[in-house]
């Protein structure tokens, strides 16, 4: 019997072993009983903590986007220039991959058609609001940048959406191995990234001759 003491632990232990059968078998392959045999527990246990395996994604998926979440908070609430700021995102993004790998792979499998992946419609919505509050984070720093001249009077909205999509294409073309192909690392395409963007919405008057602000 799963006592009140030993519940987080055998949480942490479902999840975790389930995300990795997620990524080894797939979504569809993956079921209750191979999760609680893979944690070491009954199915008992188990449909304590979840109801069924959508469940036991759904929640995979958000400790993902909740991690990822508080990095750009934290790199949000700084007080270096906007453009700073905005590429230390980037960088916690790409701390983020090395960091927790299977928690990258998997909080984008919702969004990929080919992994069929059909959550309920209210888990789906959930999961899409994290994602958009990465993007209004941006907005947020791009907004008070704007307003501190520290970048060019673009529109905070579609500044962050742009950001975003470079940043899930950068790693969507390393994911499917054009990098390798090409001769060009991840590290490399991020620094290019950064330092395109940088140049196109930073306002230079809020500059000085060394770079710094």
């Amino acid at each position: 019997m799963v006592t009140t003491a030993d519940q987080p632990d055998t949480r942490a232990v479902i999840l975790a072993k389930a995300r990795e059968l997620f990524l080894v078998q797939g979504y569809h392959k993956t079921s209750m009983r191979g999760i609680a045999q893979a944690a070491g527990i009954s199915t008992g246990p188990l449909y304590f903590h979840f109801q069924n395996k959508a469940e036991v994604f759904f929640h995979i998926c958000c400790e993902a986007f909740d991690m990822l979440l508080a990095d750009f908070r934290r790199e949000a609430a700084g007080e270096e220039h906007a453009g700073w700021r905005l590429r230390n995102m980037y960088q916690a993004y790409q701390e983020f991959y090395y960091r927790e790998p299977q928690l990258f792979e998997i909080m984008h499998l919702p969004a990929d058609p080919s992994a069929g992946i059909d959550l309920p419609e209210k888990l789906q919505h959930t999961l899409k609001q994290k994602s958009l509050e990465m993007v209004q984070i941006m907005v947020l720093v791009i907004r008070e940048g704007v307003s501190r001249s520290e970048l060019r009077p673009v529109d905070p909205r579609k500044l962050a959406l742009y950001l975003h999509s470079v940043a899930e294409g950068v790693f969507l073309s390393n994911r499917t191995g054009m990098f390798e192909l090409c001769g060009v690392s991840l590290e490399e395409m991020i620094t290019t990234a950064i330092e395109l963007i940088g140049l196109g919405m930073i306002d230079r008057r809020s500059m000085t001759p060394d770079g710094d602000q």
